[in-house]
């Protein structure tokens, strides 16, 4: 019903543009009995369901998702992310690395993994590196809700 609804309001609002633009003469005369018929047309679409279903339904097309956009909106967005990782640690830990951040491909774009290489732990102590790992990987895994992999 839905799509019907908006062929109606689409049918409508493309006449009235036409009728707008349509020239005074002969050729507007002939498109706005184009746009009206076509109206009529749309109109009529369930009448034909009627008869033959018994039923008033109007049948909307499948809609397919395409895959290859959703790709690569993940991968932007899994980007951005690993932008951010990669300030926020500098900001917070003083620490140069490089991110990686895994999306899934679908209306979500959920979290799948995260990977953190450490460039330069920066001036730290001895064995506070390795603290800093496992201090980074929890905080990660915490705040995005997957598996975060830090070395």
């Amino acid at each position: 019903m839905k799509t019907y609804i908006l062929a109606i309001v689409g049918i409508v609002l493309v006449s009235a543009v036409i009728t707008m633009i349509a020239p005074a003469g002969k050729m507007g005369k002939f498109l706005k009995g184009a746009t009206k018929l076509a109206i009529l047309f749309v109109l009529l679409l369930p009448v034909k369901s009627l008869l033959s279903d018994g039923s008033l339904t109007v049948s909307g097309g499948d809609m397919a998702l395409d895959r290859d956009y959703l790709a690569h909106c993940a991968q932007r967005l899994g980007e951005e992310d690993a932008a951010a990782i990669v300030i926020s640690l500098e900001e917070e830990y003083g620490v140069t690395a490089a991110a990686k951040v895994e999306r899934n491909a679908d209306a979500t774009f959920s979290y799948q993994k995260i990977v953190v290489r450490i460039l330069d732990f920066g001036i730290s102590g001895e064995d506070e590196h390795i603290y800093m790992i496992e201090k980074i990987e929890s905080e990660l895994e915490s705040y995005y809700g997957c598996d975060a992999e830090v070395s």
